[in-house]
């Protein structure tokens, strides 16, 4: 749309983890190992353009690893003979308002558009597939919409219709709801929980387990790191900056009001999505919101789930991931605080556990238990 040929990555596979593992050390991040798989699978694949070819990948300061990621790539580029293919960043942080000014306004608002009514097809996909009376029809249907609205985006068009006509067709297909299935909320790292590889398809074995699965959409990260900014500016006394910031806000946060309201009474579950102040604020009862990334997120999204009666709570991370590090061991005080409600620890490093299906099999029993107690409180 922007007049620039691009093209997005198909999802990692095994021959991307096995390339991965080939130029890291294995003290890395999961995602790092799969996005460098990803990286070198497309650059030693046939007909590659060195030289009209360019690589995305985003960046932050933080306590994480993720904005050595970016870097890291270049290095293994540059071995592999690759120094003239660019690697592109896009910072969230510092210079995130510089970086995005050069791409344009159409560009920040159809990306921003494109984020939101994916979230929403994403919301409609998990709340409809588990009770589906014809196997793989919803996945068929969310495919169908998804290469749609990413043909309209390249048109620069309005989204809205391709959300009214997902909405409706995803309200046509045959339900049945008359069995209750647990509600189980997802919280972690944002890669692994949105990658379906790289987390094993857990969604998708939680609803053969008879589960239903909710995950926070992308818009939260977007809507946080804007907090961020606005905070630093603050901190800084950047007044211009945090106008400009505050500005951004104001027009998103319409912007997301617009797109929900097609999906207003079809989505059953969290249909809008809360501030980041409430979500840190919520989270601030067991760290501090100075400790910045997706730990406090996790944790005021835990006890978001909690105060909405989800059934379960699963934090999916990288191995050694320390953010997720933290939330493991606050999740232990978090299930005191909550009645003891399920949780379930899982972190992913590309070598399947032989006892994580026990595990996820004895967590969702435990989930039914829950479940089935919330019904009788409610005299159902």
């Amino acid at each position: 749309a922007s007049g620039v040929d691009a093209e997005a990555l198909p999802m990692p596979d095994k021959e991307s983890l096995d390339i991965g593992r080939r130029y890291t050390s294995g003290k890395e991040c999961y995602p790092c190992i799969l996005t460098t798989g990803d990286i070198v699978k497309k650059v030693t694949s046939q007909g590659f353009d060195t030289k009209g070819s360019a690589f995305f990948m985003a960046t932050a300061y933080g306590p994480c690893r993720f904005g050595q990621y970016n870097k890291f790539h270049r290095m293994v580029l540059d071995d592999l003979g690759f120094k003239e293919v660019p690697m592109i960043t896009l910072d969230q942080d510092k210079d995130y308002q510089r970086n995005v000014q050069s791409l344009g306004m159409a560009f920040r608002k159809l990306t921003w558009q494109g984020i939101l009514t994916v979230d929403y097809m994403q919301r409609l996909l998990r709340e409809t597939r588990p009770y589906e009376l014809n196997p793989g029809q919803s996945d068929a249907v969310y495919k169908h919409y998804l290469e749609m609205a990413a043909e309209q985006i390249e048109k620069g068009k309005d989204l809205l219709r391709v959300a009214q006509k997902v909405r409706d067709a995803f309200l046509r297909i045959p339900v049945d709801r008359g069995t209750p299935r647990p509600l189980i909320g997802i919280i972690g790292e944002v890669y692994v929980r949105c990658n379906e590889y790289a987390n094993r398809f857990l969604a998708r074995r939680i609803e053969k387990l008879g589960g239903e699965v909710v995950i926070p959409p992308l818009e939260e990260w977007v809507n946080y790191i804007g907090y961020c900014r606005r905070e630093d500016c603050i901190r800084e006394r950047n007044w211009k900056g945090y106008l400009k910031e505050l500005i951004t806000d104001v027009i998103q946060r319409w912007q997301a009001f617009k797109r929900a309201r097609p999906f207003r009474g079809v989505i059953r579950h969290f249909y809008r999505e809360s501030p980041s102040w409430e979500v840190i604020k919520k989270g601030s009862r067991y760290l501090h919101p100075s400790f910045r990334g997706e730990a406090i997120l996790s944790m005021g999204r835990a006890v978001e789930y909690a105060e909405e009666h989800v059934d379960g709570i699963i934090n999916m991370v990288p191995f050694h991931c320390m953010p997720g590090t933290v939330v493991n061991a606050l999740l232990e005080r978090f299930q005191k605080d909550y009645d003891g409600i399920p949780i379930l620890k899982m972190a992913f490093d590309g070598q399947e556990e032989t006892n994580e299906q026990t595990r996820l099999e004895a967590f969702m029993h435990q989930a039914h238990q829950k479940m089935q107690a919330r019904m009788r409180a409610k005299g159902h």
